[in-house]
């Protein structure tokens, strides 16, 4: 599978964003010395790129490369379409295969839900249909925001437009990881979503009380078993991973503010004062009251 990888915090310079409706048209032949990116809103589109021809319908999207030739092939009778022209250095193109891509998404997801800053490449597919009307309306209104700020001939409205198509990027992105994981082997799919939304609901909710129980309960689930493949994903127990997120969320309020260490613990989940006296003093090597000082002083 043909993968496009942009680097972090590289920008693309637009050269043409604009949406048109055509009847019976065809595309002629060229050679683009630029990325040309096409989205279909209504109808079909025709192409040939070199030896590969694409039947673009309906929320797909394509992202053609420079120096190859492509061209229609046949007649569109009526197609609404968004095309977007632009250069970016940094983007380059790669083949993966599907088990090596699964595993770059699916790290790339644990660490983003485990809030760790991720340094590989931003993965862009180079065909992509989206199959949801929630994805195809996000898609339009990206675009559609981007037409008006391309087009609108303000100040800085080339760089607003270039933000939004770095945006849309970032999104397609997202929606082709959801849509390679959720493809995976099914025995694989359960437990692995499983993690995923038990680290949504610990990073959202990490101040309520956690227990065996409460998880079996409300991921339907044996807490053993969901303990071990957490673990085999992110490295960490279920409590060991609340337990960080807790002390995290502590050492923020304890530098930032003034609450008493009281409130501090109860804000992060624990009741007991002094068990979570021990809890921080065994991650950070310093008492609550010890941390603030150090942190003032410094």
């Amino acid at each position: 599978m043909y993968i496009s990888r942009i680097k972090r915090y590289s920008f693309p310079k637009i050269n043409l964003f604009h949406y048109v409706a055509v009847d019976k048209c065809i595309h002629f032949r060229r050679t683009p010395d630029e990325y040309i990116a096409f989205f279909i809103v209504k109808g079909d589109m025709y192409l040939r790129e070199e030896t590969t021809y694409h039947h673009l319908t309906e929320g797909d999207w394509i992202l053609l490369k420079p120096g190859e030739e492509h061209e229609g092939y046949k007649i569109s009778e009526h197609c609404t379409y968004f095309y977007i022209h632009f250069d970016l250095e940094s983007l380059t193109r790669e083949e993966i295969d599907e088990q090596t891509l699964h595993g770059i998404l699916n790290r790339n997801k644990m660490d983003a839900l485990q809030g760790r800053e991720l340094t590989s490449d931003i993965l862009l597919p180079e065909k992509y249909h989206s199959a949801s009307h929630m994805a195809y309306e996000t898609i339009l209104q990206l675009l559609n925001r981007g037409d008006r700020y391309y087009n609108s001939y303000k100040e800085y409205s080339d760089l607003q437009a270039a933000c939004l198509l770095l945006d849309l990027f970032i999104h397609l992105s997202h929606l082709f990881s959801s849509q390679m994981l959720t493809e995976r082997d099914k025995s694989i799919k359960r437990s692995t979503f499983v993690v995923y939304d038990l680290l949504r609901e610990i990073n959202y909710n990490y101040m309520k009380k956690f227990t065996s129980e409460r998880i079996e309960d409300q991921f339907s689930c044996n807490f053993d078993y969901i303990n071990r493949i957490f673990k085999k994903e992110t490295g960490q127990t279920i409590f060991s991973y609340l337990t960080d997120v807790r002390i995290s969320q502590a050492k923020t309020l304890l530098a930032t503010g003034n609450l008493p260490i009281t409130s501090v613990a109860q804000r992060v989940g624990y009741e007991d004062i002094y068990y979570f006296s021990n809890v921080f003093k065994k991650n950070t090597g310093l008492s609550p009251t010890q941390y603030r000082k150090m942190i003032l002083q410094n």
